[in-house]
């Protein structure tokens, strides 16, 4: 199979379709629900799927990084699994799609100085003319989101503290990183397996859910994938989004997130709650609140509307 990161815009709702001014879809599953992850597979070399070298651009990595630590302190290095691409083109055996991504690794001080750095077109423009890839020159950290959905049908959407990297005051969904690290632990071994990394996928929506509005697992469903976005406003960096359904009320989970005491309650400031049907229709009623959401949680609004 030849795995191909698509990144130009084409079909309706499928691999590379631009949407908007600030996000576009690597892919989209077409499912309201999501897939499970029995459809999903792993391709995972560190060697294959690392982010290629762009000589004259590497020194400015270095000074990035430092830039945005002086200037937010909180920021740390860690190992990132990367992106270089995702696709729907084999079957399983009763006929159904099933996913591939191709992973390597990579690290948040290189996202901040490719994607996140004022080199990024360039770099971009350089991978499209050397490589047939503009994201090839880019580190591509493998985000992940979820939409959670209550037990009364409301989408649960936190605030973004205004210290964050990305979505600053923004309207998001809980979501962050896979991360190797974890991996690392189940496999008591650097040598990574592919459905060691699969796992991880869809675990670490769970624990950014669990640690950022203090749900527990055991109110969460199995995570379903519903595609994958790119944000332009972070140079494509793509982010893996699923559906989550909680068997808690809206009320419920509130109480529990103003209860506080997660790992990671400072990276919002509170939760909005939406219906459902509101949600998916939020651009036609509310503009202004569309557009206060962060592109990605917009993404993962198109991606269920596709399914419908």
């Amino acid at each position: 199979m030849t795995c191909r990161m698509a990144s130009s815009p084409i079909g309706n709702g499928s691999k590379g379709t631009a949407y908007e001014d600030d996000f576009f879809m690597f892919l989209s599953c077409g499912a309201r629900d999501g897939l499970p992850k029995s459809r999903v597979r792993v391709d995972f070399s560190s060697e294959k799927y690392g982010r290629k070298v762009e000589p004259s651009s590497e020194p400015n990595i270095a000074r990035f990084w430092e830039d945005h630590k002086r200037n937010n302190p909180r920021l740390f290095n860690g190992s990132k699994f990367r992106m270089q691409s995702v696709d729907m083109l084999e079957r399983d055996g009763d006929g159904n799609n099933l996913v591939t991504f191709c992973i390597g690794l990579t690290d948040y001080r290189d996202f901040m100085g490719t994607n996140m750095s004022r080199d990024a077109a360039y770099l971009m423009q350089k991978g499209r003319q050397s490589c047939g890839d503009p994201h090839a020159y880019l580190s591509q950290p493998v985000g992940v989101g979820s939409m959670i959905i209550t037990s009364d049908d409301q989408v649960v959407m936190m605030r973004r503290s205004s210290w964050v990297s990305e979505g600053p005051g923004q309207l998001d969904r809980p979501g962050g990183h896979a991360e190797p690290k974890e991996v690392a632990k189940r496999c008591g071994t650097d040598e990574f397996t592919n459905d060691a990394v699969l796992d991880e996928l869809f675990e670490s929506v769970i624990n950014e859910i669990r640690d950022e509005i203090n749900i527990p697992e055991s109110f969460l469903s199995e995570p379903r994938l519903l595609g994958v976005n790119g944000n332009h406003k972070s140079g494509g960096r793509p982010s893996v989004e699923f559906i989550v359904r909680c068997s808690l009320t809206a009320e419920e989970v509130q109480a529990r997130y103003q209860a506080g005491g997660q790992p990671e309650a400072d990276e919002s400031t509170g939760l909005v709650m939406f219906t459902l049907q509101d949600m998916l229709r939020m651009d036609f009623l509310q503009p202004a609140v569309w557009r206060d959401l962060t592109p990605v949680a917009r993404a993962n609004v198109v991606m269920i509307r596709q399914g419908l």
